[in-house]
């Protein structure tokens, strides 16, 4: 993705993940982008998946069953919202690619600078600290989120799933829009995702550090383009 020319916004890897609004090729990006979610939050979904099939579990009145099942469908109403945010980001490149930016390309030189300092206003923003609360704490989540039976499971990773999209959807736009979803970039957003939510478990220094960071990267690379370059390469 990275072996071509910078295009009017972010690279050239990212226009061409969004090249068309076809069937087949929304529905490969959506395997590529749900296979990507699920690797990338994994390690900051765990404390949560195992609490509830440990703890939440156990409430039911087939505890089996509930770990079975239960867990599963959990975890298919947490990446149901995933991938929900993978159709909108992808539409919205789309039309951005499609029709905003042949009409008005100087947009797209400055958008993956503004797209990486709006990340980093919004790590500071009290809407990330209400979401990325609900996402450190498995006991408080399910104190406010408890439903019974395995809907309720579903139901549950649902709820979780948009307080984790109101925590990280501004990564993922990075991910896509200024790196083209280069695997290396991917990992290292991996570890700091998992570095928030489990090591720093939301702490106001990290969010604030990690704001700053993208923010001054975004500032960066308005004075050099080349650095989006870079990242979508593989830095």
């Amino acid at each position: 993705m990275g072996d071509a020319g910078m295009s009017p916004m972010g690279t050239s890897g990212a226009a061409t993940l969004a090249s068309s609004l076809g069937l087949r090729s929304v529905a490969l990006f959506e395997l590529v982008w749900v296979l990507g979610m699920v690797a990338m939050m994994f390690p900051a979904m765990i404390p949560i998946v195992l609490f509830y099939n440990k703890a939440v579990t156990r409430l039911e009145p087939n505890p089996a069953r509930a770990r079975v099942v239960g867990t599963p469908l959990f975890l298919a109403g947490y990446i149901g919202l995933y991938a929900g945010l993978g159709l909108v980001i992808y539409v919205a490149a789309f039309l951005a690619y499609a029709v905003l930016l042949p009409a008005l390309p100087a947009v797209g030189l400055i958008a993956p600078s503004v797209v990486l300092v709006v990340a980093g206003a919004y790590q500071v923003s009290p809407l990330k600290s209400r979401c990325l609360s609900q996402c450190v704490s498995p006991i408080g989540f399910f104190a406010a989120h408890s439903h019974r039976g395995l809907l309720g499971g579903f139901r549950m990773g649902a709820s979780h799933g948009v307080y984790c999209v109101g925590c990280c959807w501004a990564y993922m736009v990075v991910m896509f829009v200024v790196t083209a979803m280069s695997l290396p970039f991917m990992a290292v957003l991996a570890g700091v995702i998992a570095l928030e939510k489990v090591v720093a478990r939301g702490a106001v220094w990290y969010t604030r550090a990690v704001g700053a960071g993208l923010a001054a990267l975004g500032v960066a690379s308005l004075f050099a383009p080349q650095i989006v370059a870079l990242l979508s390469a593989g830095m």
